[in-house]
């Protein structure tokens, strides 16, 4: 599927992008990069077309419209016919900005390969030193360390993340100071 000719039906955007209404020609499925990256492993030449949003962490499957509608995959969202999404153009292959991973001209990625794959990417997860109900905004936005809540310099993902309430309802990755912090050494933070 050309995602770039559907592009053309929405409202332009800044840097040549197009807000386009999904449901009609795709519906799409957001996840957090790191999950994002860990799914696309797994669907290897069965990826369709995916775009990031290096602002929001993000990356989007699109897949056929109207097939998400009971989508219930834990740490992603489902976009459907009440959603828009902003798509660059088709040969923005980097940022700045949002960019396809993958081309999009591809097919759509089935929704049964992509929940296959977000679920066997996500896996059991536990993090006994992760608080979520105790996070800050600083922590959230990835600013800050969720273990120690230090400023991060340099980071590596635990993972992505959500709960039913509070500021972390949708799925968002957290990061924490790399190699190590003094939280996952035992330290008080």
């Amino acid at each position: 599927m050309d995602t770039a000719s559907t592009a053309e039906n929405g409202t332009a955007g800044p840097a040549g992008t197009r807000i386009v209404a999904a449901g009609k020609a795709w519906d799409a499925v957001r996840v957090g990069r790191f999950l994002g990256l860990k799914a696309l492993e797994r669907l290897g030449s069965a990826a369709g077309p995916v775009l990031v949003d290096p602002a929001a962490r993000s990356m989007y499957f699109l897949v056929p419209a109207g097939s998400t509608h009971d989508w219930d995959v834990h740490q992603s969202q489902a976009l459907g016919e009440t959603n828009h999404v902003v798509i660059p153009p088709a040969t923005r292959q980097s940022p700045p900005g949002p960019y396809w991973l993958v081309d999009s001209r591809r097919p759509l990625t089935t929704t049964a390969a992509l929940r296959e794959a977000l679920q066997a990417a996500t896996g059991p997860r536990s993090n006994p030193q992760l608080n979520l109900a105790h996070l800050t905004l600083d922590q959230i936005r990835g600013w800050n360390c969720a273990l120690c809540n230090a400023r991060l310099h340099a980071d590596r993902p635990l993972g992505t993340f959500s709960t039913g309430h509070g500021i972390l309802i949708d799925p968002t990755e957290l990061w924490a100071c790399a190699p190590t912090c003094k939280a996952a050494a035992g330290s008080a933070p």
